[in-house]
């Protein structure tokens, strides 16, 4: 899948898990789980993230973000030489690695904690999607795919898969910000009619 998918179903998968435990998300919660199901296409060095950070016009901001790209490129580098792509990240150790790594967020905001492992676990079921599908129980095993023939990356009915959820996505976040003044209850009679 393209980063613009797993963009779509790091929001998707955040506003599905706050409207499954009734609370609204923060704000800043959205762009964190973005990122967060960029992450483990960091194994790649051209994705967008394992490409590093684009340089900014800005040159206060573009001197803070240097090394930031500079150790996302060096951390796609290693993981591409040392596993490939789409192994550890992509499995569920990588998942147990990230939620260790991402757990002092924790304490400073558990929406924010949620957020990121909401964006990381979307990538991989977004990527279950396709073709290659994905190796849950990597180092041992095989890909698991969520579909017999999966889909192809980049093409049009990865577009169409896309637009589903981001129309899902929506209705998430409407939910959950717009019609929350009428609390959980009211959100449920909005969706039923």
């Amino acid at each position: 899948m393209n980063a613009t998918t797993h963009a779509i179903f790091g929001v998707a998968a955040l506003a599905g898990s706050f409207l499954l435990v009734g609370e609204e998300p923060p704000l800043y919660a959205y762009p964190a789980a973005v990122v967060a199901a960029w992450l483990p296409d960091v194994d790649n060095p051209r994705s967008r993230l394992g490409n590093g950070l684009s340089r900014m016009k800005n040159p206060t901001l573009n001197l803070l973000t240097r090394p930031v790209s500079w150790a996302l490129k060096v951390a796609s580098f290693t993981l591409f030489r040392t596993v490939g792509h789409r192994t550890l990240t992509h499995s569920l150790l990588g998942v147990a690695l990230f939620v260790v790594l991402v757990a002092p967020a924790a304490t400073l905001s558990l929406d924010l904690f949620a957020a990121l492992i909401a964006g990381y676990v979307s990538h991989l079921v977004a990527d279950a999607l396709n073709k290659r599908g994905v190796p849950l129980l990597w180092p041992a095993g095989r890909t698991m795919r969520l579909l017999p023939r999966g889909i192809r990356s980049g093409g049009v009915t990865e577009f169409a898969v896309a637009l589903v959820v981001a129309a899902g996505a929506g209705y998430g976040i409407y939910a959950l910000h717009l019609a929350a003044g009428r609390g959980f209850a009211g959100v449920l009679f909005v969706a039923g009619g």
